[in-house]
């Protein structure tokens, strides 16, 4: 053991480097959307295994399973007895932190195994864990990241299962692919590879290549694979129990075409996550990716290419067979290349990203180790030999260097990362391409605004970011829960009473044509590479600037001097070049609660996204503020042509306040 950890050492030392600044940051993060539902996952798996509660049949995450999040529970809950919301995210997101390190440390050892060179391993192992989205991600998603880990540990044990040859090696490997499609479906890709070049094996040794003897272990080892990962999926994943082979297929389906329409920012355009494009995933992949990782695991994929079929290997394929890096250099290439062809052929339901496919992270920095490998062993006439190999070396140290930099000047908001293939320097030019912090991560920090200027003892506040509900039906939110005790005691949600701020997160942006809802006053934004990711706003001119509270008293003026188009409930709509506006003369605390809803009907079609054209309309909200006594809302009307204009409020409860309508001639 100490031979083995001094020849690691410097490995060691990073990985315990990484995981002190994970510590001294870990509680800079707020909560991500799914970690409620991860949490919940495992209560009603527990649930039904113990007491048979049907619960986990019903919920759309029945086909997950708890592989990682069980553990997680047990350590968290059980082992260390954490009780408090605040302890129990930060040691979710300190033990996910961890396993994501492993997964690094474990592609290192993968990296010496297969170049033989600790200095190229250490650089392929600060690859995989310097890429800023997943970096933040590793803290906050207990799905994608663990994934992603465990994918990086399953591949060092394919490859010594090819090395060595051995009945339990395949069995171990196989154990540990079930537990990845545990975790994601998209984990059976290791699977399809291992019996590919199995198969690839057999035909080789049909062909003379090998003997009966060579057939017969190629047989076993494939089959003790695929038994094993079928056997483990099926005793990890309870929701097989009751019909292991109907309800497989109905896993694979619903997984490779996921029933909730979710629409998604791409390229300035809104898409349902059903009918993307075939380039949604390449590109996300591509414009998030550090640029050193992206050129070298390019590079590297050549590289395998190259010696393929430098070596003849297309039609002599015996000498990239076993022992030979380059075998597995294909196989890698195979799990980064299948998964990312079958999406753009295919066109699955994706959404928030690439974050299903996190786990092509692995086979691509692997891959980059090719590429130094080949560097390494690349001689220029007339240089000195090892000037190549050490300039590449020096080359991506100082590639990982800008990548730190630009870490540390997004903290703690390395999801929204960019490299420069996306327009990082255009004033809210990303906000209006992508989404950026789709899981509202910096609610965190608009809350911890609100304590430091609130001087007022409670703050009423609607939940915002993922509201759940617990046991008791009570609305909660997972980034208030982030906080310490006394400061979550401060926030309290009336809902006889307007909330004191409102938060906005990245919520999906209008499709062209229809502007933001930006009519609340601004308290303070959070701003990433000159975009807006979160906004603080008020309804309640007194806590702005006087400057801005002037300026909409005049707005006020200027909407309502002439007649109104529409009277409803109260209120009296008007219309003033592109603006339209909605006043109360009376306005009662109460009134601003509902938000207002408006539908804007096109005269022509084909400014609609598709997924809306079958309902004609494009909907819209609004919020609007108390001016002296008075309700004021306003809303910019899009820039193309309309037929008309509804608008209206909702009550609490659903029911219809009141509603107007304003034709366009």
């Amino acid at each position: 053991m100490t031979q083995w950890g001094l020849a690691h050492g410097g490995a060691l030392i990073a990985c315990f480097l990484f995981l002190l600044a994970g510590l001294a940051i870990l509680d800079d993060y707020g909560a991500a959307g799914d970690e409620a539902y991860q949490r919940n996952l495992v209560i009603n798996t527990v649930g039904y295994v113990l007491h048979g509660d049907k619960t986990l049949l019903q919920t759309h995450d029945r086909f997950y399973g708890a592989a990682f999040e069980l553990p997680l529970f047990l350590l968290t809950e059980w082992v260390l007895g954490l009780e408090d919301p605040r302890h129990i995210h930060l040691g979710r997101h300190l033990l996910s932190h961890l396993f994501f390190i492993v997964g690094g440390f474990f592609c290192y050892l993968l990296a010496v195994r297969l170049f033989g060179n600790r200095l190229l391993a250490l650089l392929v192992m600060l690859l995989f864990l310097l890429s800023p989205r997943l970096y933040a991600h590793s803290f906050v998603n207990t799905k994608d990241l663990p994934f992603l880990s465990m994918f990086a540990i399953a591949l060092f044990f394919a490859h010594r299962a090819f090395r060595k040859e051995s009945v339990r090696a395949f069995l171990l490997c196989g154990v540990l692919a079930g537990l990845l499609i545990n975790l994601r479906v998209m984990g059976a890709i290791l699977v399809v590879v291992v019996l590919a070049f199995r198969g690839w094996d057999f035909f080789l040794a049909n062909r003379g290549e090998g003997g009966r003897e060579a057939r017969q272990r190629i047989l076993a080892t494939g089959g003790v694979f695929a038994l094993a990962s079928l056997v483990v999926l099926c005793l990890s994943l309870p929701y097989l129990w009751g019909n292991p082979v109907l309800r497989l297929v109905e896993m694979f389906a619903v997984l490779a075409n996921h029933p909730n329409v979710v629409y998604e920012l791409f390229g300035g355009r809104v898409f349902a996550s059903a009918e993307l494009p075939w380039d949604y995933a390449p590109r996300w992949f591509a414009m998030t990716t550090p640029p050193p990782t992206l050129l070298l695991g390019l590079l590297g994929m050549g590289a395998v290419c190259h010696g393929v079929v430098a070596r003849g290997a297309l039609a002599r394929p015996a000498p990239v067979q076993r022992g030979d890096p380059l075998r597995f250099g294909c196989l890698l290439a195979a799990c980064f290349v299948l998964p990312l062809a079958a999406i753009m052929l295919l066109r699955p339901a994706l959404y928030d990203g690439w974050r299903q496919v996190y786990f092509l992270h692995v086979p691509f920095c692997l891959l980059a180790g090719f590429a130094l490998d080949w560097l390494s062993k690349l001689q220029l006439r007339g240089a000195p030999k090892g000037v190549v190999n050490g300039l590449a070396y020096a080359l991506t140290a100082a590639g990982l260097c800008a990548v730190v930099f630009q870490m540390a000047r997004l903290h703690p908001h390395q999801q929204v990362y960019f490299n420069f293939l996306a327009d990082r320097e255009t004033p809210e030019g990303l906000r209006g391409q992508y989404e950026t912090d789709y899981w509202n991560l910096s609610l965190r920090q608009g809350y911890e605004y609100i304590l430091r200027h609130s001087p007022v003892a409670t703050i009423n506040m609607r939940p915002r970011g993922f509201p759940l509900f617990d046991k008791g039906g009570n609305e909660i939110n997972q980034n208030v829960e982030m906080l310490p005790a006394t400061a979550r005691s401060r926030f309290t949600y009336d809902p006889n009473r307007d909330p004191d701020f409102y938060l906005g997160g990245n919520a999906l942006q209008p499709p062209p044509g229809v502007p933001r809802n930006d009519f609340l006053p601004v308290l303070h934004r959070i701003k990433v590479y000159d975009n807006t990711i979160m906004t603080l706003s008020t309804p309640d001119l007194s806590r702005v600037d006087p400057a801005v509270a002037g300026a909409y008293r005049a707005l006020h003026r200027a909407a309502t001097a002439g007649e109104p188009a529409a009277r409803a409930g109260g209120y009296a709509v008007y219309r003033r070049g592109n603006q339209l506006a909605w006043a109360k003369e009376q306005c009662q605390p109460g009134d601003l609660m509902p938000s207002f809803w408006l539908a804007f009907y096109p005269a022509d079609a084909s400014h609609l996204p598709r997924h809306r054209r079958e309902e004609g309309y494009v909907r819209a909200g609004a919020r609007g503020v108390r001016v002296d006594g008075k309700c004021l809302a306003a809303r910019r009307l899009p820039d193309y042509p309309l037929a008309r204009v509804r608008l209206g409020q909702r009550g609490r409860d659903g029911e219809a306040l009141w509603e107007a309508q304003i034709d366009f001639h």
